[in-house]
């Protein structure tokens, strides 16, 4: 990899991580038909680049997360939501680099799983919640902990998992980045493992810095205008080309 494909990867990381559509299939699937990266090292570099949204993230809500200790409900949901994703999550990232697939099986996979949220994300409609329970923990962590797999969209499935919750979509928004920061913090420990000879590389660092800015840059963009977009029509879309494109190649 070299300085301008990590840049181009960590521009596509830190705008898609705030959306509903996966990030990390996003990444992969330009690292593999763009560049022509093997489909394990576009993934392994998916999975890094979600550090710099990570650090983003955490600028962001910087106030939410000094709050904590104060803030029981919300400490507890964090901690809850991240066992059970953990759960989840571990065996499906093991899973997920450990299978020998062809790329355009992959790319078909990880389309139909695109438009699977598409249509998960297309009739939901937001509430007026704002206790938190522990049910809404366990659930919602649950339901995190698919996204080891590429293309499902970590911020997609919670996100409607939360407003079928019957929160609000600001809370919605505001609790899935919170509890993503853990996980994401716990996959960075994991990639060591899950690939092997894994070294952080200039690049990678690059990469990682570049997904942080343009992160932080657009994740307020991005939730004040999340409701003109119509992400049903731009994730259905997206499966579509990537399941033709993966067609394409078998």
């Amino acid at each position: 990899m070299n300085i301008f494909q990590a840049i181009v990867l960590g521009i596509i990381q830190g705008l898609a991580e705030w959306l509903p559509i996966s990030s990390e299939a996003m990444v992969t699937l330009v690292g593999s038909f763009l560049f022509g990266f093997e489909f394990k090292k576009a993934l392994g570099t998916a999975v890094w680049l979600h550090f710099g949204t990570f650090f983003a993230a955490l600028f962001y809500f910087r106030k939410d997360l000094l709050n904590l200790p104060k803030d029981k409900d919300l400490l507890k949901f964090i901690i809850i939501s991240s066992v059970f994703t953990a759960i989840i999550a571990i065996p499906l990232m093991f899973l997920a680099f450990s299978i020998s697939i062809s790329d355009g099986l992959i790319s078909i996979l990880i389309g139909l799983f695109l438009i699977i949220i598409a249509f998960l994300n297309r009739s939901q409609k937001s509430g007026n919640k704002t206790n938190i329970k522990t049910n809404d923990a366990i659930i919602t962590g649950t339901v995190q902990g698919l996204a080891a797999l590429p293309g499902f969209s970590r911020s997609g499935l919670t996100v409607s998992t939360l407003l079928l919750r019957k929160f609000s979509l600001s809370q919605a928004f505001r609790l899935s980045f919170l509890m993503s920061l853990p996980v994401i913090f716990g996959a960075q420990i994991f990639l060591p493992l899950l690939m092997e000879n894994f070294e952080i590389t200039f690049p990678l660092i690059i990469g990682g810095f570049t997904s942080a800015i343009i992160g932080l840059l657009s994740i307020e963009v991005l939730m004040k205008t999340a409701k003109k977009i119509n992400f049903f029509k731009a994730t259905l879309g997206l499966g579509i080309v990537t399941i033709i494109l993966g067609l394409s190649i078998i």
